[in-house]
C-alpha cells in the first residue's frame, strides 16, 4: 500500500512525499460528532498506516469535595463518567483492531479543554487532529463549537473538523 501524500509548499511546488500522517489525535466525548470524527480518523489511519490516540477530557473541578457542608456528588459523577469512557474505549479499540490500526485511549482531567488538547498534541508529536464540531456540553459559537474552533486556530498541526 502506498503511504505517500501530495504536499504543496506553494502553487508551483507540489510533490509526492512520504507520509506525513503517522499519529492522529481524536478528542472524544461520545457525541455523534465525535463518533463521526473517529470513523474519519480510522479511514485516514488505514490509508496512511498511522496510529490513533483517542483522548477524553473530563472538565469537572476535581477539587470540590464539599458543597454546602455536604459531600459533593461531583466525584461520583466524574468516576461514573470515567467508567463509561473506559467502556466506550473498549468498543473503539475493537473497531480499530478490525482494521489492524494501533490505538491508545486515555482520559485527561482538565477544565481547560482546548489548551489541554493543544498541549497534548504538541507534546505527543501528533501529526493530525480529527475532531467533531460540536460535543456534549460544549458551548456553540456561531457554526462551530468553542473547543473545536480554538483547537483548529491554535494547534501546531492540521485539524480536520467533522460534523
Amino acid at each position: 500500500m502506498d503511504h505517500s501524500q501530495i504536499v504543496c509548499s506553494d502553487l508551483d511546488h507540489c510533490n509526492v512525499a512520504s507520509t506525513l500522517i503517522r499519529h492522529i489525535l481524536v478528542p472524544f466525548d461520545n457525541s455523534k460528532h465525535a463518533v463521526h470524527a473517529f470513523g474519519h480518523a480510522l479511514d485516514l489511519a488505514k490509508k496512511y498506516g498511522a496510529a490513533i490516540t483517542v483522548v477524553a477530557i473530563t472538565d469537572e473541578n476535581q477539587d470540590s469535595e464539599w458543597v454546602n457542608d455536604t459531600p459533593s456528588r461531583q466525584k461520583i459523577i466524574a468516576k461514573s463518567r470515567n467508567a463509561e469512557f473506559r467502556r466506550i474505549f473498549k468498543v473503539l479499540e475493537a473497531d480499530a483492531a478490525k482494521f489492524q490500526i494501533h490505538i491508545s485511549c486515555m482520559i485527561l482531567e482538565s477544565n481547560t479543554i482546548s489548551e489541554s488538547l493543544i498541549s497534548f498534541a504538541s507534546l505527543k508529536k501528533v501529526d493530525y487532529i480529527v475532531m467533531g464540531t460540536h460535543g456534549k456540553g460544549m458551548v456553540k459559537e456561531m457554526m462551530l463549537g468553542r473547543v473545536s474552533t480554538s483547537v483548529a486556530l491554535n494547534a501546531h498541526c492540521p485539524v480536520v473538523l467533522v460534523k
